[in-house]
């Protein structure tokens, strides 16, 4: 009986792997999030995975003999389709999904990518396309439960992994409120909890850092690396408010490459007997001028989009300067009091509706930096600007953090 069971179980979880059921819980959250938004995001969801597996599907023709079915490029679209605003430009979030995929493929390490596909697409979105992070994700009454709820599924489902978000967490939620002691900010425990453990970095967390594939497998590495993270994703939302966390696990990703080639020269000998074996047993279908090939590729579609797309020159600056609401400070800032004019009206409108009122919690005039708290997501977000679209809830993308603003 208990070897019948067995077998069971490991054809269940043969026939659901981590990255099968990783996009699987993408795609619930993300039609609970557009059903809450009214519709808005359906197309995002539709759109994004589907380019990325067809995109997965061509590099894979190249490099295997035989395709396997695109789960991982799957998951990335939806992770992008989650993370950028639901009203944004399908062209534009299609050439992000692509360039996320290809880069997946060129930039290789041991068998591993270089970088989180999907944190890569996002910066690469943000930089030269005039998209930003929004993280609808949370949405909802209920989007934080269902994030922690399908987070312990995935943990469940690969427990080695339960060091990386758990390590996490504690690195960034200890930093944070030494952060809130240090500037003076509000010391309410409700406060502090809400920025500690707000949906986005839940889902940042349980869904992102805890990623298989660029992350460290030895348990001293994975709680090295996911504390790295954390302390870096507490201290770069000072200087980079619309990337710093993401920017922080791309640090994170170079870490783990440092440390996969650490334990790569620890065994020379092994490295080279399995080099061996790989050569003698199969031809090289994806050398290294493929590579930088299919990445020159991927610069070209991608440039040749910004150049068709009048929306993608409001790229959103990595780096932003805190000015005051007077316009004493030399940063950009002080003008971004207007909506995004590339959302229609009617979609402000409805969207705000829904979002609610934010509410300033702590503003440094000598800085420029306000903490608000959305009621609606339950979320604290500290940034460099007091305007919030005239005190309206940040998620849409509709103000400078998200998503560029108008002066």
């Amino acid at each position: 009986m208990t070897g019948t069971s067995d077998t069971l179980r490991n054809r269940f979880l043969r026939r659901l792997p981590p990255a099968r059921l990783l996009w699987l819980l993408l795609l619930a959250l993300g039609l609970y999030g557009a059903n809450y938004l009214g519709g808005h995001g359906f197309a995002s969801l539709l759109v994004a995975p589907l380019v990325g597996g067809i995109a997965d599907l061509g590099f894979q023709s190249v490099r295997f003999a035989r395709p396997r079915f695109p789960d991982a490029a799957l998951a990335t679209g939806l992770f992008l389709a989650l993370i950028f605003p639901p009203t944004s430009g399908l062209v534009l979030v299609a050439a992000v999904t692509f360039a996320a995929v290809a880069f997946r493929h060129a930039l290789r390490y041991r068998g591993h990518p270089w970088f989180n596909p999907a944190v890569t697409g996002v910066v690469l979105g943000t930089l030269f396309l005039g998209l930003a992070p929004a993280w609808w994700v949370g949405i909802g009454a209920y989007g934080e439960l269902l994030i922690v709820a399908f987070g312990l599924v995935l943990i469940a489902r690969s427990p080695h992994q339960w060091r990386l978000p758990t390590a996490f967490l504690l690195a960034y939620g200890l930093l944070a409120v030494v952060q809130h002691v240090v500037s003076g900010a509000s010391l309410d425990p409700h406060v502090l909890l809400l920025q500690a453990i707000d949906p986005a970095t839940l889902f940042f967390a349980l869904f992102m850092v805890a990623e298989p594939r660029t992350a460290p497998v030895a348990t001293h590495e994975q709680v090295l690396y996911a504390g790295v993270v954390g302390v870096s994703a507490a201290l770069l939302p000072l200087f980079l408010p619309s990337l710093g966390i993401l920017v922080a696990l791309l640090g994170g990703n170079i870490l783990a490459i440092v440390l996969r080639s650490r334990t790569a020269a620890g065994s020379p000998s092994s490295v080279r007997s399995a080099r061996r074996s790989r050569r003698s047993s199969a031809p090289l279908r994806w050398p290294v001028s493929y590579r930088v090939g299919a990445a020159v590729l991927t610069v070209i579609v991608v440039a040749a989009i910004v150049a068709a797309n009048p929306v993608a020159h409001t790229a959103v600056p990595l780096v932003q300067t805190p000015s005051s609401p007077g316009g004493g400070g030399g940063g950009s800032l002080a003008n971004c009091q207007h909506d995004n004019p590339t959302i229609p009206a009617a979609t402000l409108s409805e969207l705000h509706k829904l979002l609610g009122p934010s509410v300033i919690l702590s503003y440094d005039s000598s800085t420029g930096v306000v903490v608000f708290y959305d009621p609606v997501n339950q979320v604290t977000v500290t940034e460099s600007d007091l305007y919030e679209d005239y005190g309206f809830a940040e998620f849409n993308g509709d103000d400078y953090a998200v998503s560029g603003c108008s002066s």
